[in-house]
């Protein structure tokens, strides 16, 4: 039992910092126009009472019902704000900052949180020379008085595929939800309609 605890906090420390290192490929071109999708504000999983809130009390979100969050013993990037996976340790989400640079603010007058979304992204790509890869475009996502950007992702081999949204509070902060699989030696590799799954139910309880 300690070694399938080390191991799983291994690859969840290896899962966060990929989480915020992504190698992105992606033509400007195709994506001035991001597809919007009008999400039901309805989860499509059972959801729990256990809130994920940030430091400044600006976001607030829920996990489904039998997840749990993750001590990461310190080791978790500086900007993470919670991570959790489901019981069979398949999916994990991941809740961070975006940190501010001089010219954030003036990104998202300029561009929205499209902007935002291909500035994390740059960010990650010089992080690191990870193989992993966009998939598709960005997407704008509604709900309510809600808005998010959103794209998705995947590495060389797709045994680990993904989906962040990023959104601006109330106060002005900046902030992205990750949902990704776990590939794990012994587990059942979820499908990308079990993670999107996940994302969809999970973005319907943030509240910013």
């Amino acid at each position: 039992m300690i070694t399938k605890t080390i191991n799983i906090l291994a690859v969840l420390i290896l899962l966060v910092s990929i989480s915020g290192c992504i190698v992105v490929k992606h033509d400007d071109k195709v994506d001035d126009k991001p597809l919007i999708l009008n999400l039901s504000p309805q989860p499509e999983l059972t959801m729990s009472e256990i809130m994920i809130r940030s430091i400044s009390g600006d976001m607030i979100a829920y996990l489904p019902r039998d997840w749990f969050l993750v001590n990461m013993e310190e080791t978790a990037p500086t900007d993470v704000i919670a991570v959790a996976v489901n019981p069979e340790y398949s999916i994990c989400v991941v809740f961070s900052l975006i940190r501010k640079g001089d010219k954030i603010d003036e990104l998202f007058a300029k561009e929205g949180l499209l902007g935002i979304a291909r500035l994390s992204l740059e960010r990650r790509a010089k992080k690191t020379a990870a193989s992993v890869h966009q998939i598709g475009k960005y997407s704008t996502i509604t709900m309510g008085p809600r808005n998010f950007s959103k794209y998705e992702y995947a590495n060389a081999d797709n045994s680990m595929n993904g989906i962040s949204a990023v959104y601006k509070s109330s106060l002005d902060e900046y902030y992205e939800m990750s949902v990704f699989s776990m590939n794990l030696k012994g587990i059942v590799l979820p499908t990308r309609d079990d993670i999107v799954k996940v994302f969809n139910s999970i973005l319907t309880t943030v509240q910013y």
